[in-house]
């Protein structure tokens, strides 16, 4: 491996999403064990656990840059590049209005249609040009080390190119 990084979001966002989650659950506990109103209590406590769950799973972006491939995942889903699909790659700052928010995203770059893979509120990381035309944004907190890692794969082991 080349390269690996795990990617949070900002603590501060993260804890404002886990309180909610939290008064949620508390709170439609509450609500069927002592008020008695199952309906309400359980759209609450269901809230919750799905703000939890989303929390868990897109909180930490998982990135890694293999011999032959580029791969970014939150849990199970993500984006698998192989080195002789890359064209170019080099550290920017995320343009949050291409791909309409942060998460796993699809959108347009500069005419390019590709995939954003952001945690909510970083603005560092790579824009991985692919022969096929597209354009994919990947988070990092050490974008210049991604790039890097990547373009040492795309130019092979002899330096000549994938």
């Amino acid at each position: 491996m080349l390269y690996s990084e795990k990617v949070f979001a900002q603590l501060r966002f993260a804890i404002v999403v886990a309180v909610i989650a939290i008064a949620c659950v508390v709170g439609g506990v509450w609500l069927l064990l002592v008020a008695n109103q199952v309906s309400d209590g359980s759209g609450l406590l269901a809230a919750g656990t799905l703000m939890a769950g989303i929390l868990r799973l897109f909180a930490v972006l998982h990135v890694r840059v293999q011999n032959e491939s580029l791969n970014a995942r939150f849990g199970p889903w993500g984006l698998n590049l192989p080195a002789e699909q890359i064209e170019s790659v080099r550290a920017e700052t995320y343009r949050w209005g291409s791909y309409c928010g942060w998460g796993m995203r699809w959108g347009m770059d500069e005419g390019r249609a590709g995939r954003a893979m952001s945690v909510p509120f970083l603005r560092s990381g790579v824009i991985v040009e692919t022969k096929e035309c597209g354009r994919h944004y990947i988070n990092s907190r050490r974008p210049v080390e991604l790039a890097a890692a990547v373009n040492r794969i795309v130019e092979g082991p002899d330096g000549a190119g994938a």
